[in-house]
């Protein structure tokens, strides 16, 4: 993972700020600048962790096809931000 992206996660207090719409510009411009599988990666993790939430102390237990799905919908909410 790349500073820009690093230096962001670590001032995340807020699910909200993990949001495709809520990335700051920074992290947007550097994501576009990634190739197709580090592009999926690095929306696999935001994706994950923002959907991340245990309930009744349990942890969230994803298979790798619920990851891909977290993935890409999160791609496409990304690419809805420079649709407008």
């Amino acid at each position: 993972m790349n500073t820009i992206l690093e230096t962001f996660l670590s001032k995340v207090n807020a699910l909200y700020q993990l949001e495709p719409k809520n990335l700051p510009m920074d992290v947007v411009k550097e994501m576009v600048k990634m190739s197709p599988e580090e592009l999926f990666k690095t929306c696999s993790q935001l994706a994950v962790l923002r959907h991340n939430i245990p309930k009744d102390q349990k942890p969230i237990d994803l298979n790798e096809k619920e990851i891909a799905t977290l993935a890409e919908t999160y791609l496409r909410e990304l690419l809805k931000r420079f649709r407008r």
